[in-house]
């Protein structure tokens, strides 16, 4: 019986300590589980912001263009004629009226003289019937017939000096004689060139505007004309087309260049620097643009929540420490780093570029 009881009590003993250890191993597996669950429950993402501000921005309109002279006028003849002088020098500063081709006057002077031959003739028999009228001797009629013969040989004598006045090709403005297109012992027929006259008084740059900006430029503001030699000059707006070009679709601008005494060639490449408006913007890197689901240019930015949004913006200007946009709120929280990781309407944990949670 003692033999019985210990191989029963042993038994029993095994049994319990083996139903122990089981329980103590189910505990330690449900606790490492509870440990699991625990560490693959979602994390809040952390995101890289950057704190911004907008500020008044002067936009400035940069326009390609050229220098050109403020008038450009080819001389043509009037007439026909055998070019006989040229006495202006091509290069040379000319005064309104002075001779830059002359033509063989031919048979015009005599054309003059006979004319003038034909008034005075006319002019004595007007004055004789006038004076026949004025005793009765002669009709009334006889005086105004003789006075319409008078006018008449006024009218031949002033075409003749016109025409004789053509054999003379004169400046139609002070300027520069820049082109002569005729020699001496060329055959003029009326419509031929004699030369080209240019007046660079004032410089003027030729520019053309995008339509975006055309409407907001008025006449008469300043600007700024910067030549392909690195030269500045102040200009002021003279004209602005309001009719846009079929190819390009751009606007001519004109601006005339305060140069004082220095000397502006024409046709060399320069910029027409427009100060367009003032507007709120902000100042941000290049390289925080996204683009949207949508295909928008824009950033990703956090709300007061700290939950994730997107502003469309528009690339106003560029300068030294970045690019200038507009969309974006007055201040803002800017993600710096991972914006193309995360989408709108997102949950995340803020923390500045230095490692502090904003």
């Amino acid at each position: 019986m003692n033999r019985s009881v210990a191989i029963a009590t042993s038994l029993l003993v095994v049994i319990v300590a083996y139903f122990g250890i089981r329980s103590i191993m189910r505990g330690s597996i449900s606790s490492q589980s509870d440990v699991v669950v625990a560490d693959t429950a979602p994390k809040v993402p952390e995101a890289i912001i950057e704190n911004v501000s907008s500020s008044m921005h002067r936009v400035v309109l940069e326009a390609k263009g050229r220098t050109a002279p403020d008038k450009a006028v080819t001389v043509k003849a009037g007439t026909t004629g055998t070019v006989v002088a040229t006495p202006a020098r091509e290069g040379s500063f000319v005064r309104k009226g002075a001779l830059l081709c002359g033509l063989d006057v031919e048979a015009r002077s005599a054309q003059v003289k006979q004319a003038e031959a034909q008034r005075d003739s006319a002019k004595i028999e007007f004055d004789a019937a006038q004076s026949l009228a004025a005793k009765g001797l002669t009709p009334a009629n006889r005086e105004a017939s003789a006075k319409a013969t008078l006018d008449a040989a006024e009218a031949a004598v002033n075409a003749a000096k016109v025409e004789l006045s053509k054999t003379q090709i004169r400046a139609p403005f002070d300027g520069v004689f820049e082109t002569r297109l005729a020699e001496a012992g060329d055959f003029l027929a009326p419509g031929a060139a004699c030369g080209v006259m240019v007046d660079m008084t004032p410089v003027i740059v030729v520019a053309e505007v995008s339509q975006e900006y055309a409407g907001r430029l008025n006449l008469g503001m300043d600007a700024t004309a910067k030549l392909a030699s690195g030269e500045s000059y102040p200009a002021r707006v003279r004209y602005i087309s309001r009719t846009a070009s079929e190819a390009t679709r751009t606007f001519l601008v004109e601006a005339e260049l305060k140069t004082g005494d220095a000397l502006v060639p024409a046709g060399v490449s320069a910029s027409l620097i427009l100060p367009v408006d003032t507007v709120p913007a902000t100042l941000i890197s290049p390289a925080l643009l996204t683009l949207s689901d949508a295909g928008e240019l824009g950033l990703r930015y956090l709300e007061a929540d700290d939950t994730v949004q997107f502003a469309p913006v528009r690339v106003i200007d560029e300068g030294v420490g970045g690019i200038w946009v507009t969309g974006l709120p007055d201040t803002a929280r800017i993600i710096s780093m991972g914006q193309d990781y995360l989408s709108e309407g997102v949950k995340v944990k803020p923390v500045a570029a230095g490692g502090a949670v904003q």
